[in-house]
């Protein structure tokens, strides 16, 4: 099945209509339900409240989830699943769904290891001369934003750290992309400090 020619000719809703049914009828295939988590979580409007797309985002996550038990070495499964997990919390703190998530702790168990296996990964693959192109400083900034907002001051500075290191590493520092993250870097580092501060006084 070709995903690409395929996503062209088709609407985004008969496409996941057709992945979900091949999906169902390859249960063996890891690259179907990838492509269903990909249309479902990042083709989607995540500014619309419905129930609608909260079930899609909910189903995107599950669909990344099954294409990694399906085949554990790809890092782009797992830097997706991180990010769909992210944008599912956030999601959810918007619309008022923050019941439906699963508790602070095992959320934060299930992102961390997806993206630190993506990391891991894509630097193993890097060095075979096989980049999957995985933003591992956007990777490293989405752990800092996520265990920021559990209060996990320590982490958070230590993966905030890790994204200067990680952009000045390809040398794409003054690329309008690497000085956003490292505005965004920075106001949350400032966001610890103050936040230490007051917690000594």
């Amino acid at each position: 099945m070709r995903l690409t020619p395929l996503a062209k000719q088709l609407s985004r809703e008969k496409l996941i209509s057709c992945l979900k049914l091949a999906t169902k009828n390859d249960p063996t295939s890891h690259a179907l339900p990838y492509a269903l988590g990909v249309h479902l979580t990042q083709e989607g409007d995540m500014n619309d409240p419905s129930d609608e797309r909260w079930e899609e985002i909910c189903l995107g996550v599950e669909s990344f989830e099954r294409s990694i038990v399906l085949n554990p070495a790809d890092a782009r499964a797992h830097y997706n699943l991180g990010m769909a997990l992210s944008d599912r919390h956030k999601y959810a703190m918007r619309t008022r769904r923050m019941h439906l998530l699963p508790p602070p702790q095992e959320a934060a168990e299930s992102l961390i290891n997806a993206l630190e296996t993506a990391i891991q990964l894509e630097i193993k693959c890097d060095e075979a001369g096989c980049s999957n192109g995985i933003n591992i400083a956007e990777a490293f900034l989405t752990l800092g934003d996520f265990v920021l907002r559990l209060k996990n001051f320590d982490l958070a500075r230590i993966y905030l750290n890790q994204v200067e290191a990680c952009i000045k590493g390809v040398g794409d520092t003054d690329e309008d992309w690497a000085q956003s993250m490292l505005q965004q870097v920075s106001a949350m580092l400032d966001y610890i400090h103050e936040n230490e501060a007051i917690v000594k006084l």
